[in-house]
C-alpha cells in the first residue's frame, strides 16, 4: 500500500455527554431538562419576575422537541449569596446527583448564584458526574459542558458576586445614614411594650408595658430572673412571640435601653455579605445612641439601678451620635454604694484581705499542715490609710499613729455592713407589719414628702400644665386628621386648594411635634414628691417580700442587736477550738446570718455616711436609714447559723465559715 495515499476516515459520533468544545444542549435529543428560578425579595416587581420566569421555562421546555421537563425549581425571596437556605436549589442539586437531570436551564448567572465559589463549585460538581450534567445560562449564552465557557463563566460569576457586594454596601450606607438621623430599623411587632402610632411615633402598649414594669420592679426587689420568669408563666403571661418566659428573655428585657426611652442603633454588624451573618458590634462599626427618643416605660432611676445590679453599668453616651459601648461586666459581687467618712469626708475604699485558718492544736500550728486560706472584703477610709494596699495591722507603730491622727475611723468588714443592713430591714418590716401607717418608717416618709411638697408648691411644672398639654394635643391631632382628609379631597380639585390644605396640615403637624416634645419634658420632670411616693411604695413591697424562713424551713431568728455581738461570739467561739459537738438546740437558738438582698440595697440606697460603728444611708424616698453594728469583725459572727440553698444548716465556729462563698455570689 502506498504510504502517501490518502485514507478514508469514518467519524463515529459521541453517544455520551461530556465536557467538550461546542457544548451539546442544541445537539443532543431526548434530554431531561430542569429549570431554576430565583428572586431575592418579595416585593411586587420581583413577584412578577418570579411568576414570569416559571411560566417562560415551563413553556420553553414543553415546546422543545426531544426535551422532557423534570421540574421547575424556584426559590422565592432568598438571596443568592449563599445556598444554605435555598431549599429548592439544594433539592435540584440532589436530584441531579441521583441522575434524574441531564441539563439545567436558568435565566442568568446571578439567578443561579451570586457567590463565585458556589457557582463554580456547583458547576464542577455537576460536570464530574457520570454522565455530566450541564447548566445553560440563557442571558450569557454559556453552556457549562462547553470547555470554552469555563473562563467566561469564572469572570461573569465574579462580576455577579461583586454586584451583590455593591448592593450590600449601598444598603449598609442607607442604614448608617438613617442611624445618623436618629431613624431606627426596628420591627415593633417583635418588641414588647410598644406599638407604632400615627406618623411612626412609638406608642406605649399599656397591657404589655405592665409586664415590663413588673420585671423591672421585681428585679429591683431582689428577685432573680428565674423567679420572675416562673411568676410570669404561672400568671399566664407570654412573650411578644407568644412563648413561655425564661431567665434569658427576662434579662433581655432588663438590658434593653428602649424601655427607658433611649435608643442604641447598630448593636450588630454584618461582617460578610455572602453569609449575611450578624454578630455583636464590638467596635467594627460605629454605634449611634439617642437619648429620650420616645416615651419611657420605666424611670431612668429604676433603669440605672437595674443596670448596676446587672453589673454592666449604663451605656456611655457621647456628644450627639457618637459610638456607645457597654461597660465591662463585673466578675465579682457588685460593691456597696459610696460610703463617706463623717470625720474627714473621704470615701471608703473597697479592698480584699486574706487570712489563714490554722487547725486546732500546737502540733498542727507548728507543722503548718492543713491550713486553710480565705479572703474577705473590707472598707477603709482613704483619708486615713490612703490608697495603699497594706493592712493596718501590718503598719509600723509610727505609721499607725499618724493614720489615727488623720482620721479616727475604723476598718469595716463587708459581712458586717451587709448583716447590719439586713437586720435593720427586718426590724423595719416587723414594725410596719405590726403598726401599718403608724409605723416609724411611714411617719418619717410622710414628714419628708410634706417638706418636698411645700418646696414644689409653686413650680411651673405642675400637673395642671401637663393635663392642659394633653388636652391641646388631643385637639391638635383631631384637627390634623381633618386637614389630611380635606387635603386628600382637594387633590382631585384645584391646585390652590390642595396647596392650602397641605400647608395647614404641615403647620398642625409642627405644633403636634412641639407639644409632644414639651409633654415628654414635663413627664420627665414630674413631681419629686410623686417619685418619692412611688419609690416608697416599691420599698414597702420589697420589704414584705423578704423571706420569713430560711431554706431549711426554720423561722428566721434575726439578731436585732439587743444582744451584744461580741458577748454572743464569746459564747460560741470555744466550739471552734476544743471541737465540742454542736447540738440541734444550739443551732435553733442561734441568730441567722441573713442573706444580703443586693436588689433591695441598690434599689433604694443612694449613698452612706460612716460615723464609727454607725452608717446613715440616704435613700431614694427621702428617709434616712441608720444601721449599727457595722464595726463587727468576723469573730463576732461565730455562733450565728448559716443556711445553704439546699437547706443544710450549720453553726459557724470558724472565721472562714463567715465569709465562705461570700464574694462569689
Amino acid at each position: 500500500m502506498d504510504p502517501t495515499a490518502k485514507c478514508e476516515v469514518t467519524v463515529i459520533p459521541a453517544t455520551k455527554r461530556a465536557v467538550r468544545n461546542g457544548g451539546q444542549l442544541k445537539e443532543q435529543r431526548f434530554l431531561r431538562v430542569a429549570a431554576y428560578c430565583r428572586v431575592s425579595t418579595g416585593d411586587e416587581s420581583q413577584q412578577t419576575s418570579y411568576t414570569s420566569q416559571k411560566a417562560f421555562y415551563t413553556s420553553l421546555i414543553n415546546r422543545k422537541e426531544g426535551w422532557t421537563m423534570v421540574d421547575i425549581y424556584a426559590d422565592e425571596a432568598l438571596s443568592g449569596t449563599s445556598r444554605v437556605k435555598r431549599t429548592q436549589f439544594n433539592r435540584m442539586m440532589s436530584d441531579a446527583a441521583e441522575g434524574r437531570i441531564d441539563y439545567i436551564v436558568t435565566k442568568s448567572i446571578s439567578r443561579f448564584a451570586r457567590n463565585t465559589v458556589d457557582t463554580l463549585g456547583c458547576v464542577r460538581q455537576l460536570q464530574q458526574q457520570t454522565p455530566p450534567v450541564g447548566v445553560y445560562f440563557e442571558k450569557e449564552n454559556i453552556d457549562t459542558l462547553d470547555a470554552k465557557g469555563e473562563l467566561i463563566l469564572t469572570i461573569l460569576s465574579a462580576l455577579a458576586q461583586d454586584e451583590s457586594r455593591s448592593i450590600s454596601d449601598n444598603i449598609r450606607w442607607t442604614f448608617q445614614k438613617n442611624f445618623q438621623d436618629g431613624k431606627p430599623q426596628i420591627n415593633l411587632n417583635r418588641m414588647l411594650g410598644y406599638d407604632k402610632g400615627p406618623d411612626g411615633v412609638w406608642v406605649i402598649n399599656e397591657a404589655q408595658a405592665e409586664i415590663v414594669r413588673f420585671i423591672f420592679e421585681q428585679y429591683l426587689c431582689g428577685w432573680s430572673a428565674n423567679r420572675i420568669a416562673k411568676r410570669l408563666n404561672e400568671s399566664g403571661k407570654t412573650t411578644v412571640n407568644g412563648n413561655r418566659w425564661s431567665a434569658s428573655t427576662v434579662l433581655v428585657i432588663l438590658r434593653n435601653e428602649k424601655y427607658v426611652g433611649d435608643l442604641a442603633m447598630q448593636k450588630t454588624v454584618t461582617k460578610d455579605f455572602l453569609t449575611h451573618r450578624s454578630t455583636v458590634n464590638r467596635g467594627e462599626a460605629p454605634m449611634y445612641y439617642v437619648k429620650d427618643h420616645h416615651a419611657a416605660i420605666v424611670s431612668r432611676d429604676s433603669w440605672d439601678r437595674v443596670q448596676l445590679l446587672l453589673g454592666q453599668g449604663s451605656l456611655k453616651k457621647g456628644p450627639s451620635a457618637e459610638a456607645a459601648e457597654p461597660r465591662r461586666r463585673r466578675t465579682g459581687a457588685a460593691p456597696l454604694v459610696e460610703l463617706t467618712c463623717s470625720h474627714c469626708g473621704e470615701v471608703f475604699a473597697r479592698m480584699s484581705y486574706s487570712a489563714c485558718a490554722k487547725p486546732a492544736g500546737d502540733a498542727g500550728e507548728q507543722s503548718g499542715m492543713g491550713q486553710r486560706r480565705y479572703s474577705y472584703t473590707v472598707y477603709r477610709c482613704k483619708g486615713k490609710y490612703g490608697g495603699g494596699k497594706g493592712r493596718p495591722g501590718r503598719l509600723s507603730n509610727a505609721a499607725r499613729e499618724a493614720a489615727e491622727q488623720k482620721c479616727p475611723s475604723k476598718v469595716l468588714y463587708g459581712v458586717a455592713i451587709e448583716q447590719s443592713f439586713m437586720e435593720v430591714m427586718y426590724a423595719i418590716r416587723t414594725d410596719y407589719r405590726k403598726n401599718g401607717d403608724a409605723s416609724d418608717i411611714v411617719r418619717q416618709f410622710q414628714a419628708a414628702r410634706e417638706k418636698v411638697q411645700q418646696r414644689e408648691k409653686h413650680t411651673r411644672h405642675s400637673p395642671e400644665r401637663l393635663a392642659l398639654l394633653q388636652d391641646q394635643l388631643r385637639e391638635l391631632e383631631e384637627r390634623y386628621d381633618s386637614a389630611r382628609a380635606r387635603q386628600a379631597e382637594a387633590m382631585r380639585g384645584a391646585a390652590i386648594e390642595t396647596e392650602r390644605c397641605a400647608g395647614l396640615a404641615a403647620d398642625l403637624k409642627r405644633q403636634i411635634v412641639e407639644r409632644r416634645k414639651e409633654q415628654r419634658e414635663l413627664e420627665s420632670m414630674q413631681s419629686q414628691a410623686a417619685i418619692m411616693g412611688k419609690q416608697f411604695d416599691l420599698f414597702l413591697s420589697c420589704l414584705l417580700e423578704l423571706p420569713g424562713r430560711n431554706a431549711a424551713g426554720m423561722e428566721l431568728n434575726v439578731n436585732g442587736l439587743e444582744l451584744n455581738g461580741s458577748s454572743l461570739a464569746g459564747r460560741y467561739s470555744a466550739l471552734g477550738t476544743d471541737q465540742r459537738p454542736v447540738t440541734q438546740a444550739q443551732i435553733e437558738a442561734a441568730p441567722d446570718y441573713l442573706d444580703f438582698s443586693r436588689g433591695l440595697y441598690h434599689a433604694f440606697v443612694v449613698r452612706g455616711e460612716v460615723t464609727g460603728d454607725m452608717i446613715t444611708y440616704t435613700t431614694s424616698f427621702g428617709v434616712p436609714i441608720v444601721t449599727v453594728g457595722n464595726g463587727r469583725k468576723l469573730a463576732n459572727f461565730l455562733g450565728f447559723r448559716r443556711c445553704a440553698p439546699d437547706g443544710t444548716v450549720t453553726l459557724m465556729t470558724e472565721p472562714w465559715q463567715v465569709v465562705a462563698h461570700h464574694d462569689r455570689r
